[in-house]
């Protein structure tokens, strides 16, 4: 049941972002324009990576090790709150990275921050119109059918 619950945790994760990325498409690929048709692909696929199989994995993983401690109630709310703090610390690290372009060249780089020569306009970057709540609410409820899914409702709780 693990590998079920982290298959369908990564899918509808993989989903949620999709999801940000047909809502949002030309604010999170604003840092790809100017690039080759190419670059773009792969930058739409670092962002379904990074904000969907991330996350996804991540609350699957959490998810699937609370089952296993215990198949109750306290345990499917355990997994909700784990689920939603992961995936609102990587979705938050990431918002940032589309909001802030000095924080994105930075994060990527490897360099020491002062060592770093940013080539992107912050004045550009600072118009993304990402709403954080908004680009959220996929992953939230991404989280919220994972954890019914593993679960399962009131069939798995029928010995209380």
């Amino acid at each position: 049941m693990s590998a079920a619950i982290l298959r369908v945790s990564v899918a509808l994760g993989v989903c949620a972002a999709l999801t940000n990325l047909l809502v949002w498409r030309q604010s999170i690929m604003e840092m790809a324009n100017g690039h080759t048709s190419a670059f773009k692909v792969l930058y739409a696929m670092w962002f379904v990576l990074a904000w969907g199989v991330a996350t996804g994995a991540l609350t699957g993983l959490a998810v699937s090790s609370m089952r296993r401690r215990s198949p109750g109630p306290l345990s499917a709310a355990v997994a909700f709150v784990v689920g939603l703090f992961l995936t609102s610390v990587v979705c938050l690290v990431l918002y940032r990275c589309f909001t802030d372009g000095k924080f994105f060249h930075d994060a990527m780089s490897g360099l020491h921050p002062d060592e770093v020569n940013s080539y992107m306009d912050p004045a550009r970057m600072s118009q993304t119109r990402i709403n954080v709540v908004g680009a959220l609410t996929p992953n939230f409820v991404a989280v919220a059918l994972s954890v019914v899914y593993a679960f399962g409702g009131k069939r798995r709780w029928r010995h209380l």
